[in-house]
């Protein structure tokens, strides 16, 4: 199973090299979106949007084939669940204070949410993430297998 994960990643990595995820935002129907940028790709820049849509579909936003599994539907619903409830104000009230991932080599995880009041983003480097939070908990139980998320940082 971490061989799947792992190759999953790789080809996440791969594919991602050379778009531009600021570009790239959810789409009007996904729920929501991890945007990985930063690391060194073949290409250069390492970015990468990976898309969850309602249905739980999980999908790269590059060219097919891009599918990367579906979101059982117990833990989408409780990622629906946490995206309309959650106070984003409250996320983002904790700045990030050291130093950026892509500084050497990493990658900073920008998350985008389709929540009710429109799109809401938080970005690693920007924000202090809370990965115990009930949200990123949510986020990890639907998507965990399919990103490699820095959970526990």
């Amino acid at each position: 199973m971490k061989f799947l994960a792992l190759s999953l990643i790789l080809l996440a990595t791969l594919v991602g090299c050379g778009s531009d995820p600021s570009t790239t935002p959810v789409p009007e129907g996904a729920l929501m979106a991890v945007i990985t940028r930063g690391g060194m790709c073949p290409a250069g820049a390492c970015e990468n949007t990976i898309l969850v849509e309602r249905d739980g579909l999980v999908h790269l936003a590059a060219k097919p084939p891009n599918q990367l599994g579906v979101v059982p539907a117990e833990e989408l619903a409780a990622l629906e669940q946490q995206i309309s409830t959650v106070d984003y104000d409250e996320l983002r009230s904790h700045p990030f204070t050291g130093t950026c991932p892509t500084a050497f080599d990493g990658q900073e995880f920008v998350y985008e949410f389709n929540a009710p009041a429109g799109i809401e983003r938080i970005e690693s480097c920007q924000t202090a993430v809370d990965y115990s939070s009930p949200l990123f908990s949510a986020v990890a139980a639907a998507i965990g297998t399919f990103v490699a998320l820095p959970l526990g940082e």
